[in-house]
């Protein structure tokens, strides 16, 4: 569950180009530089760097270095996935707000939707989840199922920027192991246009999330509706072995 090295040696990096240390058109310093300045080899490095490339934060030309591009207009919220660590990242980098809390039982419709058990009870958390830069602009609408046995979370929702799974673990000392993760091509409903600040039937991506311990008992579920032109979600996929 840490954070890959090169994952936090790119945070780093892009922290100082968006802050204006490195300005647009300004070169990188080199590899050996970065890998003696963060103690890590030149190869932890270059993959670092490949993720800024890929972010569109820098271009990469043999013999010429790492140049920083301008910046792209933003679109939208972007949240790149490496591991669960990136999950608690983009907790921190927004704000959840709560709409509603209240104890459900499952009926088979959503139960069947969500993966577990009808007839199960657990504690719905109804929020949006806001990034600071554009708070009249949601990212998104989520509905988070807690199982019963942990409802005693909801006395620690006032922490808006830490994700629930860590607040979870944190306080009822639940230490998750796997996420399982489905995404889907979604419209957003009637319901949701107003909260969401978006049009009835945009085209939005569903993502369902269920968060399992070692003993495979599923704590934690959620699932979040993003219009689509306010969220990029990106992932990076490598060989087996690297």
């Amino acid at each position: 569950m840490t954070e890959p090295l090169y994952a936090n040696i790119a945070r780093d990096l892009q922290t100082a180009i968006r802050s204006g240390r490195h300005e647009p058109g300004s070169l990188l310093p080199g590899e050996i530089e970065l890998a003696e300045t963060h103690g890590v080899s030149r190869a932890t490095v270059r993959a670092a760097l490949s993720l800024l490339e890929r972010e569109g934060l820098v271009e990469r030309r043999r013999g010429a270095g790492t140049r920083v591009l301008e910046p792209r207009p933003a679109a939208g919220f972007g949240q790149s996935v490496l591991s669960i660590e990136e999950l608690s990242h983009y907790a921190r980098d927004t704000r959840r707000v709560v709409q509603n809390v209240r104890p459900v039982v499952m009926d088979r419709e959503l139960a069947a939707s969500l993966g577990i058990a009808a007839g199960s009870r657990w504690l719905r958390i109804q929020s949006l989840r806001i990034d600071p830069a554009r708070p009249r602009r949601p990212i998104c609408a989520s509905e988070a199922y807690v199982a019963h046995e942990l409802a005693t979370i909801k006395r620690h929702l006032s922490d808006e920027t830490t994700a629930l799974c860590d607040l979870l673990a944190r306080h009822n000392g639940v230490q998750l192991d796997v996420i399982e993760q489905e995404i889907q091509g979604a419209a957003v409903p009637e319901d949701l246009a107003g909260p969401l600040a978006a049009s009835p039937g945009a085209p939005a991506l569903r993502i369902l999330r269920r968060y399992v311990d070692a003993s495979g008992w599923v704590f934690l579920v959620s699932a979040g509706l993003h219009p689509a032109d306010r969220f990029a979600y990106r992932m990076r996929l490598d060989r087996s072995g690297r």
